[in-house]
Formats: structure tokens, sequence, C-alpha cells
């Protein structure tokens, strides 16, 4: 099959796609028509259909937690598609109404609802571990700044193009703003988010920043609070503005861009110097999720001379000025989930999203534009895992259901017992196990030749093995390391991430000398360098367990996305146009386009599910917080402790403090898993992460009530198995 057969076949696809989306939303030819006449509101209103989609994840994810914690609800994911997909058929009705009329009718009380079930009213004060610990004498010690994680902090318009000029130092993302203007101009909202793609910088005429002060991560959207509950039990104990600082950030940029476009850790710096000179106290740094890798990168900046690309600090620094470190739910050996969102533009929640509503989302925001959009931010890049197949490719950390498991992920809140078959398990195979399997008949999917020249041929890896092969349900025909993964990944990057941010060859990085310029590639991974000369810092690993979470992928190819991208063909207004379902569209030469470069054939393989190894529509769990991997969050806090290790010469004290899961209904606060939530934001609310926050930060008994490991995981264990590997281990 040619190029041109294969576009032709994609716009028949395409075209299908968008009739099946119609007829599950009930619109006729005839509507159709209507829409696409005139200039006005009729061609908006397909854009309107942005807020059902939104509005359905948000629904869909909440309802999730509301199960997974306890809640009773008869909320069903059918009963909201209907309900959704009738406020759909209202937007095409609505084509005489204007877009403010349309939103305020139907789009405001959907999120009113949906926020208002995610009431964050602060809690009793005499429930809170602060109030009860300045009951008991703790008082405000040493200053605190706050370092949030991805997408949390809010982001402001400074610069603009037509279409977003309204929004002048207004948040596109971070606040109900961010939906208003996504459901107003789709389009426009995904350009101003996006990146310069040859410099990962800043689009000509765009300009967004990071919100400033607590306003930037205290809460979300609406009452979803991030830091609220953290900085009140602070303000418990005699915290306030003087003595506290939240250091956000574009949590877009690669963190070598932070400094070189916005001066992220001088300031930083400047900011800590100034609590210690103010208080003649050290400072509490405090990180949440990806903020825990951005200041491990800020750790090595601050002590490597300026020549290098540092901050010029000395090597005493962080001992001078720093007094711990706690890491909470800190993405410290990256994340798994990264990468279907580089690979594919997916992520599990698009991924298992109900077909009439997948069919409409693919339709009018697919995997092509939001793999464009996530592709130029260079942070994720610097999010993909870490240390390479000797960590990642044993799998010590992957559920093995023991007999009689429900097969039920989101039940199986006791991820200790799901690998306990594992525990007896002798390490004889020098063999490892895939992180991505494409399944059976992957060649034969597709006829015709090899796929685009853009994509990586599909070849068997020599030295990875499928487990359980001998299961009849999933053959798999070829098998992809981390590495390979990696390989990949970086192979189709823009030039500016593989040669000036990020690697993550953990090995190499240890033959590169601390003073060159080449060594700041690898300042993001804690398994290629490491920490700096401070004996009296304390680290504190806290965070979560007990939740399925990502950890390996089934993909398969889509065949139907090998020629180029047909959807969301769009005009200014981020209209949908009807030319891509003509027969003329077919009819251009095949030429290669940039565009064809972010088109990806790949997604991930929902038919695949194996509860007995931890397999639900194609994606395998291990243990963790429900985003981040065990293995991320506690691997590297354990290593640092060993004797004579490499990576803590200095031997700066750490302790690991996990919060087994225990999610609980919440009547003042639905949707989230009340005061013993290991869930990864939630753990910024748990009753034993605040208690600890609060004495490192005053020192309050602490030695007694802190300083010690509290393991509730199997994380030993696999360490254990990990390390005593043939092919593992650090």
């Amino acid at each position: 099959m040619s190029q041109r057969q294969r576009r032709k076949k994609a716009n028949k696809t395409t075209c299908s796609a968008s009739a099946s989306a119609r007829a599950a939303m009930g619109v006729s030819n005839s509507d159709e028509e209507v829409v696409h006449r005139g200039s006005g509101g009729a061609t908006r209103a397909m854009v309107r259909i942005s807020a059902v989609l939104i509005a359905s994840l948000v629904v869909g994810r909440m309802t999730e937690s509301m199960k997974r914690n306890g809640h009773k609800t008869n909320v069903t994911e059918n009963g909201w598609t209907n309900t959704l997909q009738n406020m759909s058929m209202d937007a095409f009705e609505s084509t005489k109404s204007s877009y403010d009329e349309f939103y305020q009718k139907n789009v405001q009380p959907l999120l009113t609802s949906v926020t208002s079930k995610l009431n964050a009213t602060l809690s009793d004060e005499k429930s809170r571990p602060g109030y009860r610990l300045a009951q008991e004498g703790a008082k405000a010690k040493h200053p605190i700044i706050f370092i949030p994680g991805f997408i949390t902090a809010g982001l402001e318009v400074w610069g603009a193009e037509e279409c977003a000029k309204n929004l002048f130092r207004q948040r596109i993302w971070g606040s109900l703003t961010m939906a208003q203007s996504f459901f107003a101009d789709r389009n426009c909202w995904r350009k101003h988010l996006s990146l310069d793609r040859r410099s990962g910088l800043d689009p000509e005429g765009i300009r967004l920043r990071a919100a400033h002060g607590f306003d930037a991560a205290d809460y979300f959207i609406a009452t979803f609070w991030v830091f609220a509950k953290l900085i009140e039990n602070l303000a418990d104990v005699g915290y306030d503005g003087e003595r506290m600082s939240m250091m956000s950030f574009d949590w877009r940029l690669g963190y070598r861009n932070l400094e070189k476009r916005d001066g992220y850790f001088t300031k930083l710096k400047y900011t800590i110097e100034a609590h210690h000179e103010t208080t003649g106290e050290k400072v509490v740094l405090i990180s949440h999720s990806m903020g825990g890798t951005v200041t491990h990168y800020f750790l090595q900046w601050v002590v490597a001379e300026k020549r290098y690309g540092g901050g010029g600090g000395g090597k005493n620094w962080v001992e001078t000025f720093i007094h711990s470190w706690i890491n909470l739910a800190g993405t410290l050996l990256g994340v798994p989930k990264a990468t279907p969102a580089l690979l594919s533009g997916e992520l599990k929640d698009t991924a298992v999203i109900s077909p009439q509503l997948g069919s409409i989302l693919e339709h009018y925001f697919s995997r092509e534009w939001r793999k464009e959009l996530w592709t130029s931010w260079g942070s994720l890049y610097g999010m993909l895992p870490k240390g390479g197949d000797r960590l990642w490719g044993i799998g010590a950390d992957l559920i093995d259901f023991v007999g009689g498991a429900s097969g039920d992920l989101d039940e199986m809140s006791n991820m200790t017992t799901a690998v306990a078959s594992l525990k007896n398990k002798e390490v004889t195979s020098k063999k490892l196990v895939p992180y991505i399997v494409w399944s059976n008949k992957t060649d034969d999917m597709c006829s015709g030749p090899s796929p685009p020249d853009n994509t990586t041929p599909l070849a068997t890896v020599p030295n990875i093995e499928q487990e359980h092969v001998e299961t009849e349900e999933i053959p798999p025909d070829h098998v992809w390391s981390l590495d390979d993964t990696l390989e990949h990944l970086y192979s189709h990057a823009e030039e500016h991430i593989k040669t000036d941010l990020f690697s993550h060859d953990s090995q190499s990085g240890w033959k590169k000398r601390s003073s060159s310029k080449d060594k700041q590639m690898h300042w993001h991974d804690p398994a290629a360098t490491q920490l700096p000369k401070a004996p009296s810092m304390r680290i504190y690993c806290v965070y979560g367990v007990g939740l399925p979470t990502e950890r390996a992928y089934h993909y398969k190819v889509d065949c139907s996305s090998l020629g180029p991208p047909t959807a969301n063909v769009t005009d200014d207004a981020g209209s949908v146009s009807g030319e891509q379902c003509s027969d003329d569209a077919s009819s251009e030469d095949d030429s290669h386009s940039a565009s064809d470069d972010l088109h990806s054939p790949f997604i991930i393989d929902t038919d695949v599910t194996d509860a007995s190894r931890g397999i639900q529509m194609g994606v395998r769990h291990s243990d963790g917080d429900g985003s981040v991997a065990l293995l991320s969050l506690g691997y590297m806090c354990q290593k640092w402790k060993e004797p004579r290790n490499k990576y803590n010469p200095h031997r700066v004290q750490v302790f690991s403090r996990e919060k087994k899961h225990k999610g609980t209904a919440q009547i003042r606060d639905p949707g989230r898993g009340g005061p013993e939530s290991g869930e990864h934001c939630d753990i910024l609310g748990n009753d034993g992460t605040l208690e600890d926050v609060v004495r490192i930060a005053t020192d309050f008994e602490v030695d007694i009530h802190v300083n010690h490991d509290e393991i509730k995981s199997d994380l030993m264990r696999i360490m254990d198995e990990i390390d005593s590997h043939p092919n593992g281990g650090l």
C-alpha cells in the first residue's frame, strides 16, 4: 500500500469516526450542514463540545476516586455519557445563541456541580495535627520554601496572540479561566500552552509565566486543594508569609531552560539565603512530585561552578543554608506514565474512556494534538524513568496476584499481598522483563510495506523476555525494554532536548566530570550523581503506598493512523472544518511534512487484561501512590542510606516515611481520600504527613517521632531482588 493509499484510507477512517461520533450524539448529516454553515455562532458550536469532553474526564476521575475511597454514588459512566451526549446535542442546536450564552447555560452549571463535590472546606482546627502540636508546645522555627510539582501551579498570560489578548494576567492554566478559554477556542488554548519546538522556550509573540505567591499552588481549580492544608497546619504553629515562600515555576520547561529563561534557580538560591539571613535558621525545602526532581537538580546546580552552568555557591553551600529536604511523593527515578504521553499522546485516563466519548475526544482533541502539545514540554522528558533496565527491567516490583484475586485493581489496596507470590522467588534467570509489549500479530495488522519513516521498526529484543510466556491470552511478538523505549523517544525528540537538556544514560553520567558542562544533562538523575557535601542535612522521603500504579504497557499499531493526521482541521477560531472528508483530501502529493513527525501509529492496547498479573486495559501496574511507582518513590532513598555508597559519600541522613493508603468517605471533602489517604495529591493532606512536616519544621520531638524509617510496602524485598540480579542494581 502506497503512502497516498494510506492517506486515503486514513481519510475514510476519520470520516467514519466522525460519523460514529455524530451518531453517538444523535446528530444527523443535515445537522452537520447547519453546523458548517456560516462563520459566526454556527461554526463555534462544535468547539463547545470540548466542554463535554473535559467535564467527562473530570467526572470520571472524581467518580473513580469516590468509589476507591468508599463513597456511595449512583453516578454511572453510562448515565453521565447520556447526559453529556444530550448536552452535545444542545450544543449543535444552539447555533443561534452566542458563545457566552451557551457557556452560562450549559457549561458553567456542570462545572459548578463538579467542583461543588470537591468541597475543600478547611478542617476543624481541633482535628488538625498542626493545632494539636501547637497545644503541645511546637513553634515555628526553620523558614520553609515550597516547590510544587507538575501541572499544579498556575500559569498566567503575559503576552498573547489576538485570540487570547483578553486573558492578560489571567490564568490559562490552574483556574476556571483555563476551562473557559479551552471551551472558547481550543486551538488558541493549545497554541498558547505549547512551547517552541526548536528552542523549548516561548513561541514568538506568546509569554506564559508561573503565578507567584501561595495562590500559585494552594488550590488548583476552584476548591481542589494542593498545598492549602499544609499551609494551614503550619500556620497553627506560628508560620506566616514572612517565614514561608512558594517558589512556583513554569512546569512545562526543561530544567536548564528554567534558569535560562526565568532565572528560577538563581531566585531560589537568593530566596533561601534571604530567609537564612533574616531568621538565623537553616531552611526546610518541601517539594511535591516533580518538584522533588527539580529540587535534586537545584542541589546539583547550586554547588557547581558558574563557568560550568552552575550557581557558584561552592561545595559547602548546602551544608550552610539547608536544614532538611522533605521530598513528598517525589519522582526521583521518573514516572512511567510520561512514556505514553510522549509516545502516543495518551494517558491511561484517555485510553480507557468509553467508546462513545472516546470517538468524540479523538475527533475534537485527538492524540496528535495532545502529542504535539506534550512533546513540546521539555519537562516531560525529564520525568521519564531513570536508572535504565538495571532497575526497571528486573520486574521485582510488578504486581502478581496470588490465586483468587478479584481482578479489580481499584479494590486491591494491599499491594504487599499482591506481590507476595514473588517473595520466595529465586532469581536465576538473566533475562529481563519488558517495558512495552507489542501485542500479537502486530506485523500483520496493517497490510503493505513497513510503517512510515518516522517510526522505529518493531524488532525482537534478544535479552528481553515476556513473563509467563505460556499464557495463551497474551502471546507477545515483540517487546521493548525501557532502554529501547527511551532510545526511540530520544531519537524522535527535538535536537535541543537530546543534546542540551537531558540524558537518561545513568551509567554514562558517572563518566562525566563534575567540572563539565556535559554533567548538567545528568543533574536531574540521582542514579547518575551524588548528593552534595552536607552531612548535617536530612532528607525525608514521604510518600503513599498501596495503590495500583502505572508501570509498563501493552501497545499495538493503529492502522488507521498510518497516514497523516486528518482530524482537528480547524479554522482560526478553532472550529472544525469538514474538508478532511472530501475525496480530494487524498490527492495531494506524498511529500513529508513536519506534522508527520508528530503522528504516531501507536496506541495502548486496551483489549489486553490479565488480572493475575496486574494488567488492566493495556496497563501493567505496580505498588505506588496511584501516579508514581514505588520503585521511583523509594528505591533511591534506601540506596542513599547504604554504607559506603557513591551516591551519598558525605553521609547525608535519609529517612523513608511511607503512608499506607486507607481511603475513607469524607462528607466535608468528597472526592478526596481522607486523612489517611496515600494518593499522590492527597498525601499533602495526609494526617501523618502533616504531623511529620510540622515536627521537622519546628524541630519538635523530631528524633522521637520522625527520625526513623516507616516502611509499609514490600520495598526492601524489591530492592534485594533487583540488587542481587545478575543484570540489576545500581
